[in-house]
Parts: structure tokens; C-alpha cells; sequence
């Protein structure tokens, strides 16, 4: 191929990627605006094609040793501070509590329930907003020196999947989440590190379905006076359901992308205080997943779609029938390529969203013929050179 060649074959791939992206962000912007096609955009926003591994490396999950879950059920305030003081008498690196004891009601159980919130140093409470409100205990309950987290997984986020959380805000609230919190306290990390790291949403990395936990109800806590496994764990309350795991309670339970459903998820998989666990176990493993910025996710996108368009333009050029043939096939491939390098790199612990990557290279290819009609229209009005039309 002559220089001249390569270079309006450039030119023509380069024009086409642009025009790619420019059809793209309109057909975007119309789906996003338009109203009654905002439900297709949800569903695409709560859909991941690392949704994948999720649901199939749960299978694989081992429970940590270092993480004990004790499901609450609807046991009231004195079940709840007598199981703390057992734990507590039993050594734990820390404690976590997502529930909130937001009213007074016994005065003797109030007094023990206090007393117990404060028997420990690494005891970590919750509270929550919404709607710029924020929720927390009592001020009977809380002290000069207590510890607390925010329960809410990701601020800025309106999608039902829960895929990211936000460890640390530090604007108007300053605070970190419960599972932040937890891991501080117990030594697992830093509070600079946490500031440094965790300010913006970052992806929670499901190793462990909530099966698969360390669990103990709470009538285990307040029969056995003495579980080995509590010493120097993290221990969890919060609820599991009533009977614990059952499938028909629903109550603090969310989506996952642990869910085995892909399309059309009707049932939530995974209780509020499993999804702090995984998060927390994360960070006491050290196994943070890396989030691929999205300038470096959409400059791989524009090399990518460059880079086909090229390869559909040579094919273009030797045969439009062949083109025809080769272009699904190509694809095909590609969509095989590209969710198999984002499984792999989960796998490693890299985290990137591969939807632009895969709808823009695709799109690329297709927009090719309607590309050689605008080629057609430039070459009368302006008089353009063009590889693919000489």
C-alpha cells in the first residue's frame, strides 16, 4: 500500500471513528432525556458484564476467619446489649452494630443498652441520611468518645445494583462508613490511608456470598458464654433475616452482583450488613479492586474502534460482500474478546467498565457503510479525498 493510501485510509478510519462517537453520545443523550425511555436506561446502568464472575466465583468463596456476622432477627434491646457484653468479654478487635436506636423506650434497658455501647473502645455504631436528614442514635446512647459510621454504600449513585461504595466523605458530614470504621479500628488500616483512598465510590470486591460468612444467631451468643472464634475477630450485628437466610424476607436485603439472576432481577440477594462484611473483608485482605479511570477507559475505547474500523475498511474495499459476511463474525469475536479481558482482569483485581469499549467498536463497524454515503456527500461538496471510495 502506498503512503497516499495509508494515509486517507487514516484519515477516512480516523472521520468515522468520530462520527462513531459523536452518533453514539446523541443517540445517548436522546435515551437519557427522553422519559419513556428511561427505563431501558436503568436497566442498562444496573447491568454488568462482570456480573459474571461474580456469580460464579461466589461458588468458590471461603469464609474468613477474621469476619463473624451475629444476625440480631428481631431480638429487642436487652438481647441485643447482653449479647454485646458476651462478646465483648471474649476480646474482639471491634464491633459493628448496623442497627440505629433512634427513640428511648425502657428506662432500666436504656441503662444497660448504653452501659453496653460503651463496655468496649472499638465499638463502632451507625447512622444514615436521607434526603440530607441524618439518622442516628439517641443522645442518651452516644458519648464524647463513640465511634460512627455512615451505613448508606454509595452517595452519588442511583442504581439498584449495589457495585460501589463510598468509604469516606469529607465534606458536610466528615465520616467514614461503618466498614471504614471498623477496619481502622481494628488496625486493618489507617485513618490517612482511608482520607487518601476512599473520598470518591470505589468497587466493592464480592469475594464471599453471604452464606459463606462466619454467621451466629443471636440465641448463640447469649446460650454460649464462651466462642473461641469471637477472639480478635471483627464482630457484625445486624440482620440476616427471621429465620436467618430466609429467602422470603426481604427486609435490608439488596441487589448484588452475586444475584444469579441476570436479566430481570426479581429477588434481592444479599442483607445490608454481608455487603459491609464483603467490603470490609476486602479491606482486611488488602484486596481493593483498581478502577481503570474513564479517560483511560474511553481512549482504549477510541483506539479500539479506530483500530476495527480500519481493519472493516481494508475488508470494505477488497469485497463490500465480504464485508458483509466477515463483519458479524468480527463482532462476535470482539464481544468474546472484550468480556473475556474484563473477566481476566477482575480476576487481577482491575476493575473497568467495558460497555463503551464493546457498543462503540461494534457500532464502529456497523456505521462503515453509512460512512461511505457521507464520504460520497463530502466528495461532491468539498471535493474529499477518500481511500475507501477510490
Amino acid at each position: 500500500m502506498f503512503k497516499s493510501e495509508r494515509f486517507y485510509l487514516c484519515k477516512d478510519a480516523l472521520s468515522c471513528t468520530l462520527l462513531t462517537f459523536i452518533v453514539a453520545g446523541c443517540l445517548y443523550f436522546i435515551v437519557v432525556n427522553v422519559s419513556f425511555l428511561s427505563p431501558f436506561e436503568k436497566a442498562f446502568s444496573d447491568f454488568s458484564f462482570t456480573d459474571f464472575y461474580y456469580a460464579n466465583y461466589s461458588k468458590n468463596s471461603h469464609p474468613s476467619k477474621d469476619i463473624i456476622i451475629v444476625n440480631i432477627k428481631d431480638a429487642d434491646r436487652l438481647e441485643i446489649a447482653t449479647a454485646i457484653k458476651n462478646v465483648v468479654s471474649q476480646n474482639p478487635k471491634a464491633i459493628g452494630l448496623d442497627v440505629i436506636f433512634r427513640d428511648l423506650k425502657d428506662t432500666n434497658t436504656d441503662s444497660i443498652l448504653r452501659n453496653a455501647l460503651q463496655s468496649h473502645p472499638n465499638i463502632v455504631t451507625a447512622f444514615y441520611t436521607d434526603n440530607g436528614e441524618v439518622f442516628t442514635n439517641h443522645p442518651y446512647f452516644i458519648n464524647e468518645n463513640e465511634t460512627v459510621g455512615f451505613i448508606d454504600f454509595d452517595y452519588s449513585s442511583e442504581k439498584t445494583v449495589i457495585r460501589e461504595f463510598q468509604g469516606a466523605i469529607t465534606d458536610s458530614i466528615n465520616s467514614f462508613s461503618l466498614a471504614i470504621q471498623l477496619a481502622i479500628s481494628s488496625g486493618a488500616i489507617t485513618k490517612a490511608y482511608a482520607i487518601e483512598k476512599f473520598n470518591e465510590p470505589l468497587p466493592i470486591n464480592y469475594t464471599t456470598s453471604q452464606d459463606d460468612f462466619f454467621v451466629l444467631d443471636i440465641e448463640d451468643i447469649l446460650l454460649e458464654k464462651n466462642i473461641p472464634a469471637i477472639t480478635n475477630a471483627i464482630v457484625l450485628f445486624g440482620y440476616l433475616g427471621n429465620p436467618t437466610f430466609n429467602s422470603y424476607d426481604i427486609e435490608d436485603k439488596h441487589f448484588t452482583p452475586l444475584n444469579k439472576e441476570f436479566v430481570g432481577r426479581s429477588t434481592p440477594d444479599m442483607y445490608g450488613i454481608a455487603v459491609h462484611a464483603n467490603i470490609l473483608k476486602m479491606l482486611v485482605s488488602k484486596s481493593l479492586l483498581y478502577k481503570v479511570p474513564k479517560v483511560i477507559v474511553y481512549l482504549f475505547t477510541f483506539i479500539s474502534t479506530f483500530f476495527f474500523i480500519v481493519i472493516g475498511m481494508l475488508l470494505y474495499k477488497k469485497s463490500e460482500l465480504m464485508f458483509d459476511i466477515l463483519v458479524k463474525i468480527m463482532q462476535l469475536i470482539i464481544s468474546i474478546l472484550i468480556v473475556y479481558l474484563s473477566l481476566i482482569s477482575l480476576k487481577l483485581n482491575i476493575y473497568w467498565v467495558v460497555t463503551p469499549v464493546l457498543v462503540l467498536t461494534i457500532l464502529g463497524l456497523e456505521m462503515i457503510n453509512f460512512y461511505v454515503y457521507f464520504a460520497q456527500f463530502l466528495k461532491q461538496k468539498l471535493k474529499w479525498k477518500s481511500y475507501i471510495l477510490e
